[in-house]
């Protein structure tokens, strides 16, 4: 129904209720007990999130919780998988609780949860990766995240433990997984673990609920560069390893008048930056994302200030982490402005009176 599609949209917001960090380890009556690795997993969220250091303050490293999935495959195979999120997105670590059935059509989305008051969307990853849909079982666990301003539930199998990465370890996807995935890396045994792209996934939930298809889809090729549409209009660098995003906001960007840079990674973004600086075109701006392979945008950022040809080009920040610690380091870095990832109005509107003004003053 069409009342069950707007909940469904509804409570992905985060400004529907507040969930106090200070709260962040609490628990309530209709949760079992923490157990002592989930206790384990929540301190470091905590850790974490005051101390963006200890996550990747230009370093070159991140943090990751690790988690377990069983797969029921189409084939009728049962398989256990090793999976990865970044630590920053992460809110809480819970039991299963009580899951309320929506009248849903979306797939994946297994009903609503209350955690403190705030009804949260239970997602089964299963589910969305394509496996056949079973009962939850309840002694799943679910991991509660939040990033640019919407928060879920996502459902595994257990969280395993906190892995302290380096971005030039972690690989692209392959192609059959790009669609929810954004990297994998190689861990023992010779095994992959693969981290998923949870954005990603919240956004193709809330199209299917939306009952709109996605304005672009991951295999639209990328132009490598979109000239300015109208005289005077600054060019634009933009960093992001989702073809989603790129795809999103260039076309926004370039609609409007900007020229348009493509990078999908931090070391591509340099690459390009060294392009300009040979002639080639110009660039009077970078919008980067925070967490990409092969290098996340905090280091480029910090190279970027560290050369004297460039550190005079405002960088901004375009990314889901809501966290205050994350932007306090990127600011420290040299961080000219942050935006919530997608927000395409609020940086059009930010660009036009900051970037566009100045540059048709000078």
């Amino acid at each position: 129904s069409h009342g069950s599609m707007r909940a469904v949209r509804s409570v992905f917001s985060s400004q529907n209720s507040a969930m106090c960090k200070n709260e962040f380890l609490k628990t309530t009556s209709a949760f079992r007990p923490v157990s002592r690795l989930l206790r384990f997993i929540l301190e470091r969220i905590t850790v974490a999130i005051k101390s963006p250091s200890s996550i990747g303050g230009g370093d070159g490293y991140f943090e990751l919780i690790e988690f377990s999935l069983v797969r029921h495959l189409s084939d009728g195979r049962e398989i256990k998988g090793t999976y990865g999120v970044n630590v920053v997105k992460v809110r809480e670590v819970i039991h299963m609780p009580k899951i309320n059935p929506l009248a849903s059509t979306v797939p994946g989305v297994e009903g609503i949860f209350e955690l403190r008051g705030a009804p949260i969307p239970a997602v089964n990853l299963c589910t969305i990766l394509g496996d056949q849909r079973l009962p939850v079982n309840p002694d799943d666990q679910i991991i509660v995240t939040e990033f640019a301003h919407k928060r879920a539930g996502f459902i595994v199998n257990q969280t395993n433990r906190i892995r302290r990465v380096p971005w030039e370890k972690i690989l692209p996807p392959s192609a059959d997984k790009a669609s929810s995935m954004t990297g994998m890396m190689l861990i023992e045994n010779n095994e992959f673990l693969f981290i998923l792209d949870l954005e990603r996934i919240i956004m193709q939930l809330e199209s299917m609920a939306s009952g709109r298809p996605s304005f672009v889809t991951e295999s639209s090729s990328l132009p490598p560069m979109m000239g300015p549409k109208k005289a005077g209009y600054p060019s634009i660098l933009l960093v992001d390893d989702s073809a989603l995003i790129l795809n999103s906001i260039a076309r926004a960007l370039n609609m409007e008048g900007y020229g348009v840079v493509l990078a999908r990674n931090g070391l591509e973004g340099l690459q390009r930056l060294e392009e300009a600086s040979s002639g080639h075109f110009q660039i009077d701006a970078i919008i980067t994302d925070l967490e990409m392979p092969q290098m996340d945008g905090l280091s480029m950022l910090k190279r970027i200030k560290a050369v004297p040809n460039y550190n005079h080009i405002p960088v901004y920040l375009h990314t889901s982490l809501s966290d205050t610690g994350s932007r306090e380091t990127a600011k420290s870095l040299g961080a000219n402005e942050f935006f919530v990832k997608n927000d395409v109005s609020t940086i059009l509107k930010y660009l036009k009176m900051n970037l566009l003004g100045s540059k048709i003053s000078a």
